[in-house]
């Protein structure tokens, strides 16, 4: 099996207390069973420690008991993680070892990526000034053959990827995103939206806005930034186009392979182009940077499936109903 990235992956690097937020706050920390198993038979006060200090979640997951102010008990005052302070990183467990990477596998393929929900790692995402590219980071035993509606899948993927780096402008890229996807959704599944475009007037603006402020905050700053925007478009700026670009690139990477489970090819192209004008929306209300926008926007609908869930049903209830 080969494990792909994209060119930049190996650019991340944990920048540790020099982080403005902390992915070790406002988290709840699932410990997987091999850690568990190795916390719960370490000796010495550190071991005592872990133990008094996991505790189970809502959804029966084991996870750590957070501190005051939503802090991981292990996070020092400095924002440095204790336990790779005293063991290294071999101390972590899988979520923290991986985070803010994430990691998918069809066949004998397996894809790696960096997550925006990290700052450095939005930083480098936007940033990068380079065609967007795949190399093989490593190759392991295991995997079976690619199927056929994989490899069709991954073609056309390589399509997306063509039309959003050779577009000049995010509305020419968006409607020829959407056009394509609908009609590979058509080809392979046989289904189609029924348009490929949307009016962005009042109406959209104002039950955007409602969308954005009815999803559960994730963190302290949602809320406070939901109290800033107003129910207008904000197109995305056009003389920020590479970074916008990027945007749309990483979300076709991260989520387009997945509708060879379910099918939604066009609702993932649709998540692409929200996902960029949402994060355009924050910045031009907040006066955040895209890199800055698009982490926050990340934070918020990524990692809960309850609100990607909600933003799905949108999208589908604006092209297919």
């Amino acid at each position: 099996m080969d494990i792909y990235v994209p060119d930049y992956y190996e650019n991340f690097r944990c920048i540790g207390s020099f982080c403005r937020d902390n992915c070790c706050i406002g988290w709840e920390i699932d410990i997987d069973s091999e850690a568990l198993s190795k916390y719960m038979n370490l000796d010495g006060a550190l071991g005592d420690e872990l133990r008094a200090n996991i505790t189970r979640s809502e959804d029966g997951s084991d996870c750590f008991r957070l501190a005051e102010n939503d802090r991981c008990p292990f996070l020092n005052e400095s924002n440095l993680c204790r336990l790779i302070l005293a063991g290294g990183e071999e101390m972590l467990c899988e979520i923290c070892h991986l985070h803010p990477r994430f990691r998918q596998w069809f066949g004998d393929r397996c894809e790696m990526g960096i997550g925006l929900c990290c700052e450095e790692a939005a930083r480098i995402i936007i940033s990068d000034t380079k065609p967007f590219g795949l190399h093989i980071l490593s190759s392991e035993e295991g995997g079976g053959e690619l199927s056929d509606i994989h490899k069709r899948l991954l073609h056309i993927r390589e399509e997306l990827f063509e039309i959003i780096s050779r577009g000049k402008s995010f509305s020419e890229i968006s409607e020829m995103l959407l056009k394509r996807c609908s009609d590979a959704e058509a080809e392979l599944f046989g289904t189609r939206p029924m348009r490929t475009a949307v009016s962005h007037n009042v109406t959209y603006a104002k039950d955007v806005h409602f969308l954005i402020s009815y999803l559960e905050p994730l963190n302290a700053h949602w809320e406070k930034v939901c109290a800033e925007l107003s129910p207008v478009y904000a197109a995305p700026d056009e003389n920020e186009l590479s970074g916008y670009k990027n945007l749309l690139t990483y979300y076709i990477f991260r989520y387009f392979m997945k509708s060879a489970d379910d099918g939604e090819i066009f609702l993932k192209a649709t998540l692409s182009v929200f996902s960029a004008e949402c994060s355009a929306l924050i910045s031009k209300f907040t006066d955040q940077s895209l890199e800055e926008s698009s982490c926050l926007w990340s934070k918020e609908t990524e990692y809960s499936e309850e609100n990607l869930d909600m933003i799905y049903d949108f999208l589908y209830t604006c092209y297919y109903e």
